[in-house]
């Protein structure tokens, strides 16, 4: 298959995704707005378009990107027309509806397929009519949609009026490099680690918040911080000095590739996360496949996943109080810890072995074929 990928170029997904079919033999496009930052696959041409109207954009900008969003994607699709008609794929796929299923939509492709990311369906068509609309129309238009959790296949129904072609499928853990750790318990310390990025939907703010909370009975507690972009570490960082607590948070603020994450889980007790609002969490599927207990925030998805008190626990969002106590719970009670971390890396092994789920995505780009 002639496979066409319209996604962000910078992210870990994307690259997943199309490592996975290029491996499979067949010929991958990439055409992305950002710049493409992993290595040269076998299979696959990269194509760089800058955008007309870039995504890091001051509160003005917003706005009017807000009002002419359509518009504006509907000029870049004019310009990737030519680029569409030379590589002639045999399916056009775009990842997240925001911008390139907006892009999509406006190509017209017969065989189009869009996959939502999460917060393109929970949050974005409720913030103008023109996103909602673009939702309904992207939604309709596009012959297979697919999602990595029931909440966002749920959202995705209240925009689309054909369910059957709504599916949920994983993006799924690396089993090879994501797998159970042999230990699972520091005696002299305890390591709580988020791998969330450091924007406002991840709610890192509160996990600092709660910093204070538990080392007050428990001050052998180190917080570790990774995320992969820039933005907002100096506020972290302030935030953390303001309340007197930066000497228990390690800041990890770098692109790690996927080999060297686990090391982190290896060397973690505690997982936690908490955002207002998420699809199925790539970061905490990978958390719990290493074995690790989590705590994660009460939203639809997370319910999935975690079943309070059972393989994790289960917190209100942005409550730091809450999540210390969680957090002091975990450490009070070393079993539990390592009984949630052994029930969760079997629940990965499972439900979400990237492998399957690919090769269940392959079989559902031929049915369209064949059925085109």
């Amino acid at each position: 298959m002639r496979i066409c990928i319209l996604a962000p170029g910078q992210s870990t997904h994307t690259y997943n995704w199309i490592q996975y079919f290029a491996g499979r033999g067949h010929q991958i496009y990439l055409i992305t707005f950002n710049e493409y930052q992993f290595d040269a696959l076998e299979n696959v041409i990269v194509y760089t378009i800058p955008p007309s109207f870039p995504d890091n954009i001051k509160i003005f900008s917003y706005i009017i990107k807000m009002l002419f969003g359509p518009f504006i994607n509907a000029f870049d699709a004019i310009k990737l027309r030519k680029i569409i008609r030379k590589i002639n794929p045999d399916i056009l796929h775009a990842h997240s509806l925001s911008q390139y299923g907006s892009m999509g939509y406006f190509l017209y492709f017969p065989v189009f397929v869009v996959t939502s990311w999460g917060s393109d369906i929970l949050i974005e068509p409720k913030k103008s009519l023109n996103s909602w609309i673009m939702a309904k129309l992207i939604l309709n238009s596009a012959k297979l949609i697919t999602c990595d959790s029931n909440a966002v296949r749920d959202e995705c129904l209240r925009y689309c009026n054909q369910p059957e072609k709504v599916k949920v499928l994983l993006w799924g853990v690396d089993l090879t490099t994501f797998h159970e750790r042999e230990t699972t318990y520091h005696e002299k310390k305890i390591v709580i680690l988020s791998t969330r990025d450091f924007t406002s939907i991840y709610n890192i703010d509160t996990i600092i918040e709660s910093v204070h909370y538990v080392v007050e009975k428990c001050p052998y507690v180190k917080y570790v911080l990774k995320n992969t972009k820039m933005e907002q570490v100096a506020e972290f960082r302030d935030l953390a000095s303001s309340m007197n607590v930066t000497e228990f948070i390690d800041f990890v603020s770098r692109y790690m590739k996927a080999h060297e994450l686990p090391k982190l889980h290896y060397d973690a007790d505690i997982f936690v996360s908490i955002p207002s609002s998420d699809s199925s969490s790539i970061s905490l599927l990978e958390a719990m496949a290493c074995g690790l207990p989590v705590i994660v925030s009460d939203i639809p998805a997370n319910h999935e996943w975690v079943t309070d008190g059972w393989n994790g626990l289960i917190v209100p969002v942005r409550n730091p109080e809450k999540l210390a106590e969680a957090i002091l719970h975990l450490i009070e009670n070393p079993d539990l810890m390592q009984l949630f971390g052994k029930r969760n890396s079997q629940i990965i092994r499972d439900r979400a072995d990237r492998e399957k789920h690919m090769a269940n995505m392959e079989g559902l780009y031929r049915q369209l074929l064949v059925n085109t």
